[in-house]
């Protein structure tokens, strides 16, 4: 694992906060450096390892997301699962509310959020709470072996999920997906994060104990 992509010590809140907007800084970058043919590679990796894990294979309603900014691509699945229900979340209008997730076929997305990034339009497909669905896939700049996620910064995952901590074991697997670049060896954890069941790379999968 690189030395430049592994997180920082920090003592107090704003080195914290320095430290991860300055990590957060390498491994965009370094994530959009990678090559069309390398991520073409690195979806088709994963996705095969995916497909082979039970909490996947058991799901009907997955949520999913569509990829930016050199994320890792998870739509191949539809593809291979064509059987199941894909959803893509949808942002709220309202500050600091839920994301709502929508059932998502694979059709050509024309409606773009404030971010720039594809959604489908809401009150035409057919939405889920995310209560509902089975298995999530999370989209992150970094992640840890224990699970912990460093997201884009915004919160909305966590909010969405965060009944996750009123009542533990309900709701969906919570999976989190990237190129294996994306790994440093320690991530601080805030207590309104929520941990992923286990992550997935282009090379492994980490599962939390």
């Amino acid at each position: 694992m690189p030395d430049s992509l592994t997180a920082p010590p920090s003592h107090t809140p704003a080195t914290q906060t320095a430290s991860k907007q300055q990590l957060r800084r390498k491994i965009r970058a370094a994530r959009r450096a990678l090559s069309a043919h390398r991520q073409r590679m690195a979806s088709r990796r994963l996705c095969a390892r995916l497909a082979l894990c039970p909490e996947l294979k058991r799901a009907r309603h997955i949520g999913l997301y569509w990829p930016m900014d050199g994320e890792i691509d998870p739509r191949p699945l539809l593809k291979r699962f064509p059987h199941k229900r894909f959803y893509l979340p949808a942002l709220p209008r309202a500050a600091r509310t839920a994301m709502t997730f929508l059932h998502w076929p694979g059709a050509t997305l024309r409606f773009r959020n404030r971010y720039g990034i594809p959604e489908p339009v809401v009150g035409r497909s057919t939405s889920i709470s995310p209560e509902r669905l089975d298995l999530v896939l999370l989209p992150l700049v970094a992640f840890d072996p224990s699970g912990a996620r460093l997201g884009m910064g915004a919160g909305y995952y966590d909010r969405t999920f965060a009944f996750k901590h009123q009542r533990p074991g309900t709701g969906p697997h919570l999976v989190g997906v990237a190129h294996q670049l994306q790994c440093v060896e320690h991530l601080p954890v805030e207590s309104w994060d929520i941990p992923l069941k286990l992550v997935a790379t282009d090379q492994r999968l980490y599962r939390r104990a």
